[in-house]
């Protein structure tokens, strides 16, 4: 694989592949093996902050056409393959990708083929990372596919960007109501530990999260922990790319402390990250 290719920062379509992309992630701290469910970017939240610039050509209501899985693995088999020969071996594969994977119908066969591809590369200690806004973990087999995570050195990382439903809408537009968000991440919470990753910015409409806000989503992160969920990692990020629309800046080093305060306050022995 080219230097360029595993350098650029977010391209998903290197090497005509549709599926299976490598980035260097500040959240992987290195290399990143991308798996994306959603080429065609019909994604069920429209967040002011998203990366992907071109999603307002799709109709939401397209529906989702079916991926085949060895088509996934196969591009997956082979860009392992090519890593193998480079000098630096991925840090994680996550499914993330231009849409929702939580959603995807077939994902547990899926993920256990990725899985089987990720040891047969002797890559068995690279943790397999599903980035998810939550929407589908209600699904009986993204239960069954969280057990599977957990047993093969897997982890879902669960996205809050909010702790009111007004905040919610304004930043994730979606028709999904925020309450079953917040049911989704106590439920899974309660199965295995979360990774919480929360993405907060500076809009020129919506300005900056008020205090109230940041304590209010401090405060669902705490609900879950009280409630029997647990958290294995709260990651507090701001926007580093372009974005979707105009008018989305990054908050400075301060600010992102004081919300990592929040959180470090409000949930005790938590570890608590920032990404400037």
């Amino acid at each position: 694989m080219s230097e360029k290719a595993v350098t650029h920062r977010h391209d998903r379509g290197s090497a005509g592949r549709r599926f299976v992309y490598v980035v260097r992630s500040r959240r992987a701290a290195g290399l990143s093996v991308g798996l994306n469910l959603d080429p065609q970017k019909t994604c069920n939240f429209d967040c002011v902050y998203c990366e992907v610039i071109d999603r307002r050509a799709i109709a939401r209501h397209v529906r989702r056409p079916k991926i085949p899985a060895a088509a996934v693995a196969s591009e997956l088999a082979e860009v392992l393959s090519e890593l193998g020969r480079g000098p630096e071996r991925p840090r994680d594969l996550a499914f993330a990708g231009d849409g929702e994977p939580s959603t995807f119908r077939g994902f547990l066969p899926l993920a256990g083929l990725v899985f089987d591809a990720r040891d047969a590369a002797g890559l068995a200690d690279v943790p397999v990372i599903l980035i998810t806004n939550g929407t589908g973990l209600s699904r009986p087999e993204m239960r069954e596919a969280h057990d599977l995570f957990a047993a093969r050195g897997g982890a879902f990382w669960f996205k809050l960007d909010a702790g009111t439903a007004r905040f919610y809408r304004a930043v994730c537009r979606s028709s999904v109501p925020f309450s079953r968000i917040l049911a989704n991440l106590l439920s899974a919470a309660r199965r295995h530990p979360l990774v919480v990753q929360s993405m907060f910015f500076r809009g020129d409409a919506l300005g900056v999260p008020s205090g109230a806000e940041i304590d209010a989503w401090a405060g669902r992160l705490a609900n879950v922990v009280r409630q029997g969920g647990s958290l294995s990692l709260v990651q507090v990020c701001t926007v580093a790319r372009e974005t979707m629309e105009a008018g989305i800046h990054p908050l400075p080093a301060t600010a992102l402390g004081r919300i990592a305060r929040a959180a470090r306050a409000a949930l005790p022995g938590v570890p608590v990250e920032v990404f400037c």
